[in-house]
């Protein structure tokens, strides 16, 4: 899948529920399950232009939901923040702060695996 096919899986894992129902089932179809235009045409019944001009408008809704939440922006920037503080708590090797390292460790942890 091609980094911008991933960017609206993600987005719609995170505004899926905002979009009209059709656009919400056809980008599942399309991201998600991988079905085809011709495919997702067939199976709702419409032309396949219809489904792609449903697709291009729930791509935009996304991006702009996006644009003004910033909810995936968020979580990227914490994610790497987190991530950042492990390795920056890999450098200490002080056996005094042993405990706190570890427990830092432990909390930036959470922070990942949150996601």
């Amino acid at each position: 899948m091609s980094e911008k096919n991933l960017i609206y899986s993600i987005l719609y894992d995170y505004y899926g529920d905002l979009l009209k129902d059709n656009q919400s089932n056809i980008i599942d179809l399309y991201y998600n399950q991988d079905l085809s235009l011709s495919e997702i045409a067939e199976d709702m019944n419409i032309s396949r232009q219809g489904v792609h001009d449903a697709l291009k408008k729930a791509e935009k809704s996304l991006m702009e939901y996006e644009d003004k939440m910033k909810l995936h922006y968020k979580y990227d920037t914490y994610q790497k923040a987190a991530e950042n503080i492990i390795k920056l708590c890999s450098t200490i090797d002080d056996v005094k702060y042993k405990d706190t390292v570890d427990y830092i460790i432990k909390e930036a942890g959470k922070i990942i695996n949150e996601g």
